[in-house]
């Protein structure tokens, strides 16, 4: 064991080395992926006496605030017990891990008469150490997360009791779901297309978690035949054969087809290669002919704005950092399932073609240029908008200036992604993808007026592209918006739960990779009391676009609605740390992740920034109020606000048709407690406005 300690220890040693200081794994720590220890400053590995003593610092390293109640770890891991007994064996545990915590020169766990907690500011483990690697995502991180993954987390602690087993259950598909998704995002089709270093060490680290996960044999397949060796591709087909044999599974047929589309596209990209000269003046839209469709009169083929990316000499000279920052933009562009990416090899001239004005549809065609620049180390990103022969921006990123490459890389994409959007939103502009744009903006908007015409849009787009998924998750969008804050006379449609479902599971049929339906998906879950369901539709949600904001912010409430309180708060506050100006309505969602945490008094401050234009916020800065003893406050609130706050109700709906739906529906809160306490504020802004508020005085 000490022996491969050591090795962990060399290979961090190395990565250090290449430039990441930052993110050196210092002993001594607490190693918890596979059977937990202290690893001591000398390298040695430490037990304690009794596994549950470790369980101790497993479950509190994994706690939000990483502090418990005793009698909250007693009942977690002596349940069995009577109370006195099972605080007992805790002392006696909590006095075997300080001795272990002493052989290795740890002091982290802070005892007091009535909890536990962990100095965050001393607590340094494996998981961490391996989450702040995987983010970086470059070759020798991944090589070096493979040596950390001894196995789950705190495995051969399964037995130690029910209780803990079923929180342990539950938190290592979460940390198995963490860890996935922080190395999916650097395997995406565009990171692999462009033949980023790091693909193979990727793939391979997650095939080290799961030899049978088809995911990263389907990525290396992909990048194999990227890089012209067709045979080791095949040799990884056979390999996730083999793996999934031993399961009684078969490759989904989209990995079988990934060699003969690729094979077909390798022929393509073969001619366009021989026919095309090596300083185009013009950017070449690949053809559609090999896939069997006409683009000219094909009714579902939905046209995107075309980026074309060149990088000038970045693979050759830039940082670490630098490429990073490409393939954050990149692959953040990608995430978003609204752009045709394109990669542009030029020869000759290093700073590619100059801008020129080119004839494009509709949809619009852009490029985006890197330029790394060697006596400053920074990084110049330029996007030009070929249809007006125009630079649109021109910025110098010097990443020393930002608190990660995300977040510079999330603010270049948000200004891409804004501009597009908001040329595509002309009203003169016909094409689809334009006109699903144009209903997108009439979606925030919360009258009948604009609700009408964003149905009329959606129904127009579904019938000219049948296949067009966000048609259906966006009528679904308008359709529960309408039944939860419109008067019943003001509802267009009037689709019933079941039809919004239906909407819904609808488009995730047509289009699973976008976030939009996933997230519409998990809110129509939530509202057909599917709290599970609608759990791993939020967190898809995220996985799929962990660069956008609205994103994040929208799937992080549904989360906290849906119980998963810690991911919803880690989620919430990137979405605000990413937002470069945050809109008021965010407040609102954000306030209730808070909320559902118990932090009542930060959810009343935050629920302040945000309008009183839904009956939503109204209810939620209540129920804050109340839940943190501010229930006089709440009172004044409405009484000083009482016509402006009217209106708002009036708008909703509430009283003019039944209360108490209305008080069922605006709750969606699943956990009981959490629930419960909503409920407080629900029913006071309902006895205020439509019952006996003389007797609230």
């Amino acid at each position: 064991m000490r022996d491969f300690i050591l090795g962990c220890v060399t290979r961090v040693r190395s990565y250090v080395g290449e430039g990441n200081r930052n993110l050196t794994l210092q002993v001594p720590y607490f190693a918890s992926l596979g059977r937990p220890m202290l690893i001591a400053r000398n390298q040695d590995p430490i037990a304690a006496k009794t596994r549950k003593a470790l369980a101790i610092l497993g479950y509190l390293s994994r706690i939000s605030d990483l502090s418990a109640s005793r009698e909250a770890v007693a009942d977690l891991l002596w349940s069995s017990a009577v109370r006195q007994k099972g605080m007992q064996s805790l002392r006696q545990a909590l006095k075997q891990l300080k001795t272990a915590e002493e052989e290795a020169g740890l002091d982290v766990v802070i005892s007091t008469a009535g909890h536990i907690q962990l100095d965050q500011a001393e607590l340094r483990t494996d998981l961490q150490h391996l989450l702040k690697i995987l983010d970086a995502g470059d070759s020798a991180g991944f090589e070096e997360a493979r040596a950390l993954w001894r196995g789950e987390f705190m495995a051969g602690y399964d037995d130690i009791d029910p209780q803990f087993t079923e929180w342990l259950l539950i938190e290592r598909e979460r940390i198995r779901a963490e860890v996935v998704d922080a190395t999916l995002k650097h395997l995406d089709v565009s990171v692999i297309e462009s033949g980023a270093g790091h693909v193979e060490a990727a793939a391979n680290f997650l095939l080290h978690m799961d030899p049978a996960f088809e995911p990263a044999h389907r990525a290396l397949i992909r990048f194999y035949l990227r890089q012209g060796q067709r045979e080791r591709a095949e040799q990884q087909l056979k390999a996730c054969e083999r793996e999934l044999k031993e399961l009684d599974e078969v490759p989904e047929e989209e990995t079988r087809e990934l060699l003969k589309e690729l094979s077909v596209s390798e022929k393509q990209i073969a001619t366009e290669e021989t026919e095309t000269p090596q300083n185009p003046g013009f950017w070449h839209r690949p053809s559609t002919e090999f896939l069997g469709i006409d683009p000219q009169t094909s009714d579902n083929v939905v046209h995107f704005p075309h980026i074309s990316i060149i990088s000038g000499q970045l693979n050759q000279t830039t940082t670490n950092d630098g490429l990073y920052l490409k393939e954050e933009i990149v692959g953040g562009l990608s995430a978003y399932r609204a752009f045709d990416l394109y990669h542009g090899e030029y020869f000759g001239d290093a700073e590619g073609p100059q801008p020129i004005l080119i004839q494009g549809d509709q949809a619009g065609s852009y490029l985006l240029r890197f330029q790394h620049n060697e006596r400053n180390g920074k990084v110049s990103v330029q996007f030009e908008d070929r249809a007006e022969g125009r630079i649109v921006f021109s910025e110098i990123v010097d990443l020393k200036e930002w608190d990660s490459v995300q977040t510079a890389a999330s603010h270049t994409i948000g200004r891409i992604h804004t501009y597009v959007t908001k040329k595509l939103r002309n009203p003169q502009n016909s094409s689809a993808f334009a006109r699903w744009c144009q209903a997108e903006a009439l979606l925030v908007n919360f009258d009948p007026v604009s609700d009408r015409k964003a149905l009329q849009i959606l129904s127009e787009l579904e019938r000219r592209h049948s296949t067009f998924s966000m048609s259906y998750s966006g009528k679904a969008l308008v359709n529960i918006k309408q039944l939860l804050h419109y008067r019943v006379e003001d509802r267009t449609n009037r689709l019933s739960w079941e039809e919004i479902l239906g909407l819904c599971e609808h488009a995730v049929m047509l289009d699973p990779w976008q976030p939009i339906n996933q997230r519409a998906h998990g809110w129509a879950l939530i509202q057909s009391n599917m709290p599970d369901q609608a759990r791993r539709a939020f967190l898809q949600a995220i996985r799929l676009n962990s660069v956008d904001p609205i994103n994040l912010i929208s799937a992080a409430e549904g989360l906290a609605f849906a119980g998963e309180v810690d991911m919803a708060r880690e989620k919430a506050e990137l979405a605000m740390n990413l937002f470069t100006t945050v809109p008021r309505v965010f407040y609102e969602y954000y306030s209730l992740v808070f909320f559902a945490s118990e932090d009542f008094e930060t959810a009343a401050k935050i629920i302040e920034r945000a309008s009183y234009k839904s009956v939503v916020g109204l209810t939620t800065r209540v129920a804050a109020l109340v839940c943190a003893g501010k229930e006089a406050e709440a009172l004044e609130l409405m009484s000083r606000q009482s016509d402006s706050l009217s209106a708002v109700v009036d708008k909703a709906g509430l009283g003019t048709g039944d209360p108490e739906e209305w008080a069922r529906r605006i709750n969606f809160f699943q956990e009981p407690k959490t629930r419960a306490a909503y409920d407080r504020g629900v029913d006071l802004v309902k006895r205020y406005f439509f019952g006996d508020r003389a007797s609230l005085g």
